[in-house]
């Protein structure tokens, strides 16, 4: 059975190349991505920085794009990434995981471009629709 992770993947990597970009350490979280089989739901375009969001020159030469959608479950990290590539990314946060209804982490950063409860939520999107995400959300 497909968890709702690779299916999401899927349908993202319909839209344009679709990588997985993880922070954590270097001999763990490979293994982790592959475990749960999201490593061959991307064929293997796995990129694992020790800080993602300072690595976004590396993701750009690996992965030109006129346009990014990161999804995470960090607004932080989301934060720092829409600083640095500004409107050529649309920011997605599933409200899922150990800080997503953290009232002082939600304060502490802007919101993402689109907020969705789950990421199986994205199944309902399609290209243009995450493009304008930010059009719709506040």
């Amino acid at each position: 059975m497909q968890s709702a992770y690779t299916e999401v993947l899927q349908r993202l990597r319909s839209f344009g190349p679709t990588a997985i970009l993880s922070d954590g350490d270097v001999v763990f979280q490979p293994r982790k991505v592959e475990r749960a089989g999201l490593s061959d739901a991307v064929d293997g375009h796995v990129l694992i920085y020790i800080h993602k969001d300072e690595a976004l020159d590396d993701v750009e030469r690996r992965y030109p794009a006129e346009h990014y959608v990161v999804v995470d479950d960090k607004l932080c990290i989301m934060s720092a990434v829409k600083g640095i590539w500004g409107e050529r990314v649309t920011t997605v946060f599933p409200r899922q995981g150990t800080y997503a209804h953290d009232p002082k982490v939600l304060a502490a950063f802007p919101p993402a471009d689109l907020t969705i409860e789950q990421i199986g939520d994205l199944l309902d999107y399609d290209l243009p629709r995450l493009r304008r995400g930010s059009l719709h959300q506040h």
